[in-house]
């Protein structure tokens, strides 16, 4: 039986779902965030981990723990680097969270006064990604994607959609979306550069992280006219503070609503996480895992912007 350790604040419905789950097939054990540090972690063993539990935790997580999950939907940059430093296994819950991402995503669109239609440029095509491009196909509109990896083989010509350099997406699209990690490679990817290069009527989408987007030269471009409207669900400092007249123009979108905290997620989430633990236990493939993706090294140099990071699959 595998021992699964879940380690949360007091008060986390995600949690209490994943643990009413795994109890009835797993030994668990509930800890604190200030426990982590000194668990006896084996290969055999998993730690569940939410986000709730603060940013120093991921940076004294023990590196001998089979499977590491993480419950939230931006993954820190200290448990990234545990994958590129160690055999752990971690695993994110983007696949049972892709499909909410993906309908605030065109949730967005309506205020921000999107064109039917219109051009579309993703940026990282991991489940995400893919999960947004499966509906914005569906209603007619055209897709590009850039990505620093190339996609599966088959899904740009099922869903007839091109793949092109950061540059070239940001330049022929009405609605750029963002869908990557943040790290440092991207931060930010989408600068002041890259917004001069867009169409005065297009629109910025970041549900990806703050880091990712230069928010003063965003402001600076709405403010000016450079940028027609932007919208995101993970701000930053700059717009965590009102800007109303923007707001009330339809040229700026804000919301911090958490999508796990949405009707019915924490269900989704636990059964997801139930699945990849048994996964785990059985020696079968684990999904929703983090890849340490950067830079290349060698590969084709006309399909890699100036600056990338990790997505998932």
């Amino acid at each position: 039986m595998t021992t699964t350790y879940i380690a949360t604040s007091a008060l986390d419905p995600i949690c209490d779902a994943v643990e009413g789950l795994l109890s009835k097939s797993n030994e668990v054990v509930r800890v604190t965030p200030s426990e982590v540090a000194h668990l006896e972690s084996r290969k055999e063993s998993c730690l569940v981990i939410s986000e709730q539990v603060g940013q120093s935790v991921f940076s004294t997580i023990p590196k001998d723990f089979g499977m590491v999950h993480f419950l939230g939907c931006r993954p820190p940059r200290a448990l990234l680097e545990q994958v590129e430093n160690s055999d752990t296994v971690i695993a994110g819950i983007s696949p049972s969270i892709a499909p909410r991402v993906a309908n605030r995503v065109i949730g967005f669109t309506g205020p921000l006064q999107v064109k039917p239609m219109g051009v579309w440029g993703i940026v990282g095509l991991g489940t995400t990604g893919l999960e947004v491009a499966r509906k914005v196909t569906s209603n007619l509109s055209s897709v590009s994607i850039a990505d620093i990896r190339t996609p599966r083989s088959g899904i740009l010509n099922e869903l007839g959609i091109r793949r092109k350099t950061l540059d070239l997406l940001v330049a022929e699209s009405d609605v750029v979306t963002l869908h990557l990690y943040a790290g440092p490679t991207a931060n930010p990817l989408i600068s002041k550069r890259e917004l001069s290069l867009m169409k005065t009527n297009a629109v910025l989408i970041n549900t990806s992280d703050s880091s990712v987007v230069d928010e003063q030269a965003v402001l600076d471009a709405l403010r000016s006219g450079q940028l027609a409207g932007y919208a995101t669900d993970c701000p930053g400092p700059i717009f965590e503070l009102p800007h109303e007249l923007l707001a009330s123009d339809g040229k700026l979108l804000v919301t911090t609503n958490p999508l796990t905290s949405q009707i019915g997620a924490s269900v989704n989430i636990a059964r997801f996480v139930d699945l990849n633990v048994r996964a785990f236990s059985n020696g079968e493939k684990v999904k929703g895992c983090y890849e340490p993706v950067d830079f290349p090294i060698v590969g084709d140099p006309s399909f890699w912007s100036s600056r990338m990071s990790p997505r998932q699959d």
